[in-house]
């Protein structure tokens, strides 16, 4: 008993490792298959599909599917259609799956139809048209359907119509065989005879297989059998060394039912029958499972047409057998694919997010590299501008320092001037200012009289100060001093006043042992002014820098160079 546990145990250890290995080599397929161009792929998945590989065929097709966007381009739409009917083929003649079958075909369909593939199309209406006789067959158990046959027909004339030289011949091919097998060869002599008048070059898939079975069938119209039954048995040959497994499976049991009914026609049953049995073998062989249950059903149908009961039910009984077990097998395959879907399905989201995740960082990464060399060079040139302002405050700092100065020598030159000058200075206007205009002579003198009494009264820095204030502290007439500071200064009272105020507050902002403690604000209001505002904006306007920075530059101690004109 343990033996027998043990050898179970075993048994499956090796099954889930096999299930591994299967499941390592999916993906590993996928990730070398993910990244092939369009055609490519579809290449490799009509190769396996050759090679009886059809489980690598329909990975292969479901990666082409998967890709197909509104996007890509025309070519590509055409191969993702190409792989889409690939797929609904697969599921239909390899799977025995009918149902995902119509739903890929659908959706061929749905692509062939929005960017006008007609050749796509019509393979497609091929396709369908086998899938609703399948389907037909498995419903009425294999009894004929006119519809069925209708439906080919119409097929056949569409392919002819649009010169798709393949499903021309393939719809011919299923033609006869469901026209011969239900003893309906007159119904389709249109189509035979159309055929006959047709240029298809040779190359094309059934060809050579279809004209010989072309030559059987007009035999066995004109009830030539015997002629019949050799041409048949030539069919063989033609099946081509390249065809996959299926389809020579399918050409060598379409051969024994065309002789089955060659020879019902030649009233010799026991040939008939072995025909049928030859056929049920080769479906058996080639695992065409709908081939078992059609083979199963003519038998039943043949020994219950000759009275032979006993062996009509028996093959009632394995015809029944089989088509459940098909059924069932079909839906538990269709399970363990629909995993397989899932899986491929899941691998196709998983490298998708990867491509979308890798597109974002990229995305990402270059805003980053684009963002910091737009900071860098936001910061550079904010950088050079801070210099340069820097290298203007410092030359515009020279040279106030060095006007003021040259200011203080000009007074103490002036001061040694007046006190050498016989004439005393006048405090009090004379006649020649009060009655008479005044001339050059007078102007000058008058000039030099203010700039005297301002450099002399410390009441020019009060608040308010007015020009009739200043004409007071020289006994002047307000109107000529106004007169000879718009002449000879070129200015008018107000700015001429602030000129000095400006130049004291220079001075004061430079001597660090008296006004070290005064702020910006207290510096200004020493000189005149009634705000921090008015006195930076009039600062700027004569020095070229704000207060503030001019404070700085005297702190760092930067001494008067010789002038140097600053840049423009």
């Amino acid at each position: 008993m343990r033996l027998k546990y043990i050898t179970l145990w075993l048994a499956m250890v090796m099954l889930s490792q096999l299930a591994s290995a299967a499941e390592a080599a999916r993906i590993q397929n996928f990730d070398r298959w993910k990244n092939l161009p369009s055609h490519d792929l579809l290449s490799k998945g009509n190769a396996y599909w050759q090679a009886n590989k059809v489980d690598s065929a329909l990975m292969c097709f479901m990666i082409l599917s998967n890709r197909y966007n509104e996007k890509m381009s025309l070519k590509d739409k055409n191969n993702c259609c190409k792989a889409t009917i690939a797929i609904g083929a697969l599921y239909e003649y390899d799977y025995y799956d009918y149902q995902n079958a119509f739903v890929y075909l659908s959706k061929a369909e749905k692509i062939a139809i929005e960017n006008d593939f007609k050749p796509q199309l019509t393979s497609i209406a091929s396709a369908k048209v086998d899938l609703q006789s399948i389907k037909q067959d498995i419903v009425s158990n294999y009894a004929y359907q006119p519809e069925t046959l209708k439906q080919t027909q119409q097929l056949f004339h569409q392919a002819v119509d649009s010169h798709n030289h393949h499903i021309t011949c393939l719809s011919l091919l299923n033609l006869i065989y469901y026209a011969m097998k239900h003893h309906h060869v007159d119904d389709i002599s249109p189509e035979l005879q159309q055929f006959s008048t047709l240029d298809i070059p040779g190359g094309i898939e059934f060809k050579a297989f279809l004209d010989v079975l072309y030559r059987g069938v007009k035999a066995y119209s004109n009830s030539q059998y015997q002629d019949a039954l050799d041409i048949f048995a030539q069919l063989k040959n033609h099946l081509g060394q390249n065809e996959s497994p299926q389809r020579v499976g399918s050409g060598l049991y379409m051969t024994c039912v065309f002789r089955y009914v060659t020879w019902l026609a030649l009233h010799n049953d026991g040939e008939a029958v072995k025909e049928l049995d030859k056929a049920e073998n080769i479906a058996r062989e080639y695992q065409i499972n709908d081939g078992i249950i059609e083979a199963l059903r003519m038998k039943q149908e043949f020994y219950q047409a000759h009275g032979n009961h006993d062996l009509a039910r028996e093959n009632e009984l394995k015809y029944f057998k089989e088509k459940d077990a098909f059924i069932n097998r079909s839906t538990l395959l269709n399970a363990e694919r629909q995993q397989f879907l899932l899986d491929i399905e899941e691998m196709n989201q998983e490298m998708n997010e990867l491509v979308t995740q890798k597109r974002v960082r990229d995305i990402l990464l270059a805003s980053i590299a684009l963002l910091s060399l737009l900071i860098i060079a936001v910061l550079f040139y904010v950088w050079r501008n801070y210099q340069r302002t820097k290298e203007r405050n410092i030359l515009l700092f020279q040279r106030v320092q060095q006007l003021l100065a040259q200011e203080e020598q000009w007074k103490v030159a002036e001061h040694e001037e007046i006190a050498t000058d016989e004439q005393p200075t006048q405090s009090a206007p004379t006649k020649k200012y009060r009655n008479n205009p005044l001339d050059e002579q007078a102007k000058d003198e008058l000039m030099q009289r203010i700039y005297a009494t301002i450099e002399s009264h410390e009441e020019i820095y009060r608040e308010g100060f007015t020009l009739d204030q200043l004409a007071q502290l020289m006994g002047e007439n307000p109107n000529y001093v106004s007169q000879v500071i718009n002449e000879k200064a070129h200015s008018n009272f107000n700015t001429f006043i602030n000129e000095y105020k400006i130049k004291e507050a220079c001075r004061r902002l430079s001597d660090l042992e008296k006004y070290s403690g005064y702020t910006i604000e207290a510096v200004g209001r020493s000189v005149g002014f009634k705000s921090r505002a008015n006195f930076s904006v009039t600062f700027k306007k004569f020095t070229g820098m704000t207060p503030t920075t001019y404070q700085n530059l005297a702190r760092k101690g930067m001494e008067p160079t010789t002038f140097i004109e600053s840049p423009s």
